[in-house]
């Protein structure tokens, strides 16, 4: 029980480290992570299988990321599964077939590349800075090691590649762009009169029928939600830290066990120029390659700028703008060959062309900083909390499997938990199926409180991990049935409601009126004044105009261009009121009219969307060409 309890300790909250680094790209390389095995597959991609366990993570990842963006007003129940498994399934597939493609198109990710992202993680990084200690730590607590992280995020780099170098091929030409502008610049001269619905609020009539009808054909309208209440023990950690009693000598242990921890191993910040050469590459390549590196080794010995020499020819194209910087690392980041021969020089020191599968590197140490360990003293407060918390965490995985035993053993009541354990049991107030306060407010509370188990049958629920170090095991208290709203108490709401919808139709029946009257040649000013209403000419109204309501400029510029002398009319909803608008004239932009670096941002903004669009295009078309099997639907 206690082994089950800490693996899913490290379930799907291990993975939002990684959706939150590699958002364009959340789902891609998950099958390198788990693992594929025997187990069954859900799907093939030109032989490669996607297993079907990587189609449910995925799911509850979705899952997850839905119920938390919905927030309060989350119903687990009100999620298609079965949906949630086809859009995990056709994005895994998507996903494989691109990375296939990615590969085969001789794309890669570089060693400095690949560094260079986990650097700019605010995660791992101290005061601005990557932490070697913080990263693998923060990889470490949510159960992963760089070996098993750093592929994944090499995947998922090697996939933004591919995107980013179709999205960034696309281009506008002259005349699309020409075409763009006489549209943007457009003006029509165009009229409107607003026929305001509350005018005819005090002139429609709603009957009794009518409210007992409309009351009868839509009752989930008016009828109050079932609540629940429960009862519930809690565990977590940080709860039980506050009452670790703290003893220094035990404190002092802890130190010298974890001084490692704390202590800042060295660190080294370098800059490199790579000379790209496949690692299959034959004899005559490599040569070639490294008489070029050699050469350029000579130059910056001779005195050349590294710095301007690594953005002139450095093939890590992401490292070379920065004059090959690289930042600061530490051991276990690079290469093994690269690693070596950094941590052997002398700050300053050039190195000897150093092969790895990338190629040669030249190498050039720009700083050391050596590592440090801080003494007891220094860091005694952060020992306290961090000993505290080791120590609960103890505390709480043996208390879960004991609140998780005798709930079972004692599936109608949480006393004989209660009084076991030592904990009180305390009592939400009634919630509905959107939520409500603390516990409450988790979607996974809300789903166990109204499973069949809790709420029909009245036992405990199995335990709730709201986190890997937070769990609650909840029962029912109090139950109301969904209930309709007499009629009595929703008799004016629905009256009001009938009275706004009759006005508003009233309101249109007179617009329709004006427009086909109008549109046989009366004026419209002298129909405006007759209906006691405001008639608005404007000669030249543009897209963005500002003192017009936005629904209505929509509206004008959606209709069709009128033939010359013949004006176009018609009666459209805006706003819940009703509208007469008049389009009278229509003068395209002029190009040259554009503002230079407006004309520059309209350009860019169709090289994005064309870009994205291409990009999709290709996805359509990878996808319809790989051999694609799916196997089984994941359950």
């Amino acid at each position: 029980m206690l082994q089950s309890i800490r693996n899913r300790s490290q379930g799907w909250f291990a993975w939002a480290i990684v959706i939150l680094i590699t958002i364009p790209f959340a789902l891609w390389g998950i099958q390198e992570y788990i693992g594929g095995g025997s187990e069954p597959a859900a799907a093939t991609v030109n032989g490669v299988e996607i297993p079907q366990r990587e189609v449910q993570r995925t799911v509850q990842m979705q899952r997850q990321r839905l119920l938390a963006a919905l927030g309060a007003n989350a119903d687990p129940a009100l999620l298609d599964e079965l949906r949630l498994q086809d859009v995990a399934l056709e994005g895994l597939i998507e996903n494989e077939v691109l990375f296939q493609t990615a590969e085969s198109a001789g794309f890669r990710v570089s060693d400095a590349q690949l560094v260079s992202r986990i650097h700019s993680i605010s995660a791992f990084q101290e005061n601005g800075t990557f932490s070697p200690a913080l990263y693998e730590q923060a990889l470490r607590n949510q159960g992963m090691l760089p070996g098993g992280f750093e592929p994944l995020l090499r995947r998922d780099l090697l996939l933004e590649q591919l995107q980013q170098g179709i999205e960034g091929s696309a281009f506008v030409t002259k005349a699309e762009l020409d075409e763009l502008s006489r549209l943007r610049l457009q003006r029509r001269d165009a009229g409107y009169l607003i026929v305001p619905a509350k005018e005819y609020e005090q002139t429609v009539t709603v009957t009794d029928d009518e409210i007992a009808a409309y009351y009868e054909q839509n009752p989930q309208a008016f009828s109050r939600p079932e609540q629940v209440s429960v009862e519930y023990l809690e565990l977590s950690v940080d709860e039980l830290a506050s009452g670790v009693t703290l003893d220094e000598s035990e404190l002092r242990s802890y130190y010298d066990e974890h001084r490692n921890s704390y202590s800042k191993p060295e660190q080294r910040r370098a800059s490199h120029i790579l000379v790209t050469v496949d690692a299959d590459a034959d004899d005559a390549a490599v040569e070639e390659a490294r008489n070029r590196a050699e050469d350029l080794v000579k130059r910056i010995r001779a005195g050349e700028s590294f710095a301007d020499l690594a953005r002139e020819y450095s093939g890590d194209s992401g490292s070379a703008k920065e004059g090959g910087d690289l930042g600061l690392f530490g051991k276990g980041v690079m290469e093994p060959a690269f690693e070596t021969a950094a941590f052997a020089m002398a700050e300053g020191e050039v190195s000897d062309p150093v092969r790895t599968d990338f190629g040669f590197h030249i190498i050039k140490v720009t700083e050391i900083k050596p590592g440090t360990t801080p003494s007891f003293e220094e860091i005694h407060e952060q020992l306290a909390a961090d000993y505290r918390r080791q120590q609960a965490e103890k505390q709480f995985y043996d208390a879960a499997e004991q609140l998780a035993n005798l709930s079972y053993e004692h599936p109608d009541s949480l006393e004989p938990a209660a009084e076991q354990l030592g904990i009180a049991i305390k009592t939400t107030p009634l919630f509905g199926k959107q939520g409500g306060e603390g516990i409450a407010a988790n979607p996974k509370v809300v789903a166990a409180a109204f499973s069949q188990e809790v709420l029909e049958q009245g036992y405990n629920s199995e335990p709730i991990e709201l986190s890997p170090v937070h769990m609650v095991v909840v029962r029912k208290k109090e139950y109301i049935p969904e209930q309709l709203q007499p009629l009595a108490e929703v008799k004016e709401k629905i009256a009001g409601l009938l009275r706004g919808e009759k006005a508003r139709d009233a309101a249109y029946a007179d617009a329709e009126k004006i427009v086909q009257r109008a549109a046989k040649g009366e004026d419209i000013e002298a129909l405006a004044e007759e209906h006691k209403l405001k008639w608005e000419h404007i000669k030249s109204l543009a897209r963005n105009e500002q003192k017009v309501k936005s629904g209505i400029v929509r509206e004008v510029f959606r209709m069709a261009r009128p033939a010359e002398g013949k004006p176009r009319y018609m009666a459209q909803r805006v706003d819940g009121d009703a509208v007469v608008i008049g389009l009278f004239a229509v003068q395209d932009g002029d190009p040259k009219d554009m503002d230079a670096k407006e004309l520059e941002s309209e350009k860019q903004s169709l090289v994005v969307s064309s870009g994205r669009a291409d990009y999709a295009d290709v996805v359509k078309i990878v996808k319809s060409g790989a051999d694609v099997s799916r196997l089984k639907q994941a359950p």
